[in-house]
C-alpha cells in the first residue's frame, strides 16, 4: 500500500458511508503512554474518503483496489 492508492473498506455498520478512498499518508499507531508497554505497533493509513472527509484507519481493515503506480 502506497500514497495515492485507491482502497476499499467494507463497513461493518450500515450507517457508515465510507466505502472507497485515496491513501494520503502512512504511519504506525503505537498506543498512548498508558498502554501496555509491549504493545506491537500497528500500521495505519490516512484516507480521503468518498464522503469528502479524511480519517485514519488500520491498514488491515482496508484493501487496495487500484495502485497508483
Amino acid at each position: 500500500m502506497e500514497v495515492g492508492d485507491l482502497i476499499y473498506f467494507e463497513a461493518g455498520q450500515t450507517d457508515d458511508e465510507r466505502h472507497v478512498g485515496t491513501v494520503l499518508r502512512l504511519d504506525v499507531y503505537r498506543g498512548g503512554e498508558c498502554s501496555v508497554p509491549l504493545r506491537i505497533p500497528e500500521p495505519i493509513v490516512e484516507v480521503l474518503w468518498n464522503t469528502g472527509m479524511t480519517g485514519w484507519i488500520l491498514s488491515e481493515r482496508v484493501r487496495v483496489i487500484s495502485e497508483s503506480r
